[in-house]
């Protein structure tokens, strides 16, 4: 696939990635203009400076796509016939490669994936997300035992549902849920997600059967039981933690949070919540809830952290959650969410 060698290309090549963004933007400029164009005009255009565009347009012209004169910069016959043929092969195989590339850049990343459509008007969002996540994980997941760790939601549990048995192939996967039971229905617990991934991809499971919400004293008493214990340290080692991020009303419910703790949330703006964690725009902490299992200052220390996150209406947790856990990991999300990132729009929060 197309979008495979992509990935594969922007492991050996880092900077492909922006490079091949900013000679197809040039190309796209370039053809869009009837005639020559001034190299200041074109650097304006295409948010460049002109020494930057000068070292592209010297790459292009080599490659025979450009005619530079002094009269002008215009797109040879070559150069239009490649960019046609590049842009049908990145519309039926990376449709939202350049929006990746603004997301990736904006939020300082180390990779995105996106999805057509947006999760908040459009059901079959999740669905995508999950191939989409599973297509990243077969890419990624060396060979051999890889132990996955994740937490619950509606996304991940969509998620779920798209693992096959290819995934496991060569592999020897171990799943075991990063949190413990938290409100909502038992398809979004951590532990069913967990055992359905598990059962999608012939791997092993490890349950955690205890509420998430739980003090000190409780958890120490916990972990005195072997199997408990066993999770949690598990947990700890996970090559792969897959996780979301939720908007700050709907999981102070999910969460069953008092009066005075929604009280804080809305005085102290907050806008989403992950890991336990309800933070504001500026990605600072608001509340932290006491959790069981892995915290939320050890997830810059996972190899691989997975945010899956739908819907335009958590464009404002997505920001903020980066600047929080400033984490360059990955994230795999939809259209909608990738549009209202780089617009800077506010979104009205659900």
């Amino acid at each position: 696939m197309m979008r495979d060698m992509f990935s594969l290309i922007e492991k050996v090549v880092p900077q492909v990635g922006q490079e091949l963004v900013q000679r197809l933007r040039i190309m796209k400029t370039l053809a869009q203009h009837p005639e020559r164009i001034g190299r200041k005009t074109l650097a304006e255009e295409v948010a460049l400076s002109e020494r930057s565009l000068r070292t592209l347009m010297d790459s292009l012209r080599s490659q025979g796509l450009v005619d530079v004169k002094q009269s002008g910069i215009r797109l040879t016959p070559i150069g239009l016939d490649v960019l046609e043929a590049m842009e049908q092969a990145l519309d039926d195989h990376h449709e939202f490669f350049e929006l990746a590339q603004g997301v990736k850049e904006k939020l300082g990343l180390q990779e995105v994936w996106i999805v057509k459509g947006d999760a908040d008007v459009d059901p079959k969002v999740g669905s995508r997300l999950g191939r989409k996540v599973a297509e990243f994980l077969a890419l990624n997941l060396e060979s051999g035992r890889q132990v996955l760790a994740m937490t619950g939601g509606t996304t991940l549990a969509q998620v779920a549902q798209e693992f096959t048995p290819q995934l496991g192939e060569g592999r020897d996967l171990v799943f075991v849920p990063a949190r413990g039971g938290v409100g909502g229905s038992y398809d979004i617990q951590a532990n069913n997600i967990g055992g359905l991934m598990a059962k999608q991809t012939d791997g092993q499971f490890v349950p955690l059967f205890i509420p998430e919400n739980i003090g000190e004293q409780v958890s120490q008493v916990l972990l005195n039981n072997p199997s408990i214990r066993h999770a949690v340290e598990l947990s700890k080692t996970a090559n792969v933690l897959l996780l979301s991020v939720g908007n700050a009303n709907v999981m102070a419910e999910r969460h069953d949070l008092t009066a005075d703790q929604k009280r804080l949330l809305k005085d102290q703006d907050a806008v989403g919540e992950a890991f336990g964690v309800f933070f504001n725009q500026c990605g600072q902490e608001v509340l932290r809830l006491p959790r069981f299992g892995i915290q939320f200052q050890s997830l810059r220390e996972v190899p691989l952290l997975i945010t899956v996150v739908g819907g335009a209406s958590k464009a404002r947790a997505v920001e903020a959650y980066y600047k929080l856990i400033q984490h360059h990991g990955v994230l795999i999300c939809d259209e909608g969410i990738a549009n209202m990132v780089l617009s800077g729009a506010n979104t009205p929060l659900k």
